[in-house]
């Protein structure tokens, strides 16, 4: 068994997904990884503000025997988070914030 990690970060509006390059035995340990791995990232490279703003999800694909369920760059990830959405609810941001 061989699960492939994976995050889809919201900046914006925008959503993308990004997987990782190692592959883990179980769902669970493939989640706490991303986890870690991108708290690690993002503490190095961002202020908590736009780590914040990012509302990060994260996500594991069955692999199995194979190394990708969708092709290595960015069509794969939109592919992905295809199928996140698919799987889960997505989560919305309206476009603009009204005040009455």
């Amino acid at each position: 068994m061989a699960w492939r990690p994976y995050i889809i970060s919201n900046k914006y509006g925008k959503r993308v997904a990004m997987r990782d390059t190692k592959l883990y035995k179980t769902e669970d340990d493939a989640i706490k990884s991303m986890k870690v791995k991108n708290k690690a990232w993002m503490k190095l490279n961002y202020d908590q503000k736009y780590t914040k703003n990012s509302d990060f999800e994260y996500g594991a694909i069955y692999v199995g025997n194979k190394k990708y369920n969708y092709k290595v760059g960015s069509k794969g990830n939109e592919e992905l988070l295809k199928y996140h959405d698919s799987k889960t609810k997505v989560k919305t941001k309206p476009a603009f914030n009204f005040k009455f």
